[in-house]
Parts: C-alpha cells; sequence; structure tokens
C-alpha cells in the first residue's frame, strides 16, 4: 500500500511538472525564479501530502468500534498521530505560501524589502517555534503508542 502511495504521489508529481509548461522561457520573456519554481512544487506536493492525510485520518474514524481499552486507546493515539501530522503539513504549506506571497509583494514594491524582511523574519521565528512545538508533541505521542502497543503484544507472551 506504501509502495502504490509513492507511485501516486510521483505519478501526480509527474503530471503536476508536465501540466506546468516547458521550462525554457521564451525569448524575450525571464526564466522562471528557481526558489519561486521550488516554492511552488513544495506546495503542490504538500496538496497532495494532505489530501492524503485526509484519508488516512477518515478511515481510522471510521473503523468499527471495539471493547478492548487498550486497542481504543492504541486507535485514538494512531489518530492524534495523523492529526498531528496534518497540523505541520498545514502548518509547512502555509509557511510556503507566506514565503512565496513576500517574494511577490517585495518584486511589487522593492522600497518596502525593509519591512517585509523584518515581517518574513518574525514569521519565520513562529514557524520554526510551533513547528518544534509539533514534533515534540508527535514524539511524546510516539513514545506513549510504542508503549500502549507493547502492553498489547505482551498478552501473547504471558
Amino acid at each position: 500500500m506504501k509502495v502504490q502511495r509513492v507511485i501516486l504521489i510521483g505519478l501526480g508529481f509527474l503530471v503536476a511538472l508536465g501540466c506546468s509548461g516547458p521550462t525554457v522561457a521564451p525569448e524575450g520573456q525571464p526564466s522562471v525564479d528557481p526558489v519561486v519554481e521550488m516554492l511552488h512544487r513544495g506546495i503542490l506536493e504538500l496538496n497532495g501530502n494532505i489530501d492524503e492525510l485526509d484519508q488516512h485520518i477518515t478511515e481510522l474514524q471510521t473503523m468499527p468500534a471495539v471493547s478492548d481499552p487498550r486497542i481504543q486507546e492504541l486507535r485514538a493515539l494512531d489518530l492524534l498521530g495523523w492529526q498531528l501530522h496534518q497540523q505541520q503539513w498545514l502548518l509547512q504549506r502555509e509557511h510556503l505560501m507566506f514565503a512565496l506571497n513576500q517574494i511577490q509583494r517585495v518584486r511589487a514594491k522593492p522600497h518596502e524589502k525593509l519591512g517585509i524582511r523584518t515581517q518574513w523574519t518574525t514569521r519565520q521565528q513562529q514557524f520554526v517555534t510551533v513547528l518544534d512545538d509539533l514534533r515534540a508533541q508527535r514524539l511524546t505521542m510516539e513514545r506513549k503508542r510504542l508503549e500502549v502497543e507493547s502492553d498489547i503484544l505482551e498478552r501473547y507472551f504471558k
């Protein structure tokens, strides 16, 4: 199933890349900025990843109920893990979109470059702080999930 996802993501990327047109600019037109191109590709990739996470979350939420409280806890931790992962990718996508917007603003109003840079720096620091917090939450959740999973598996070895 994971191999299929990788193939689908790869195919989606190739289709998106093919639909974006030629990479060589016609004569008389400026070439595409590689940083802007990178940001666009990152946003497209994150859109696909977020859609895939939506499907995982929906699958977990629609699984049949079980009576075992430890399995219920394991499922809840799985759901939390996917949700935290999704928050991280949503944050990253929003950050890439912000960066793209800031580049466009600098191009449109070069005289405001200093103010835009200040906004960027502030936003970048906030992004790193929130991202670090999400990573810490995921690490804590993953440790708890491993503990619950081990407890469930221990039943078979007693």
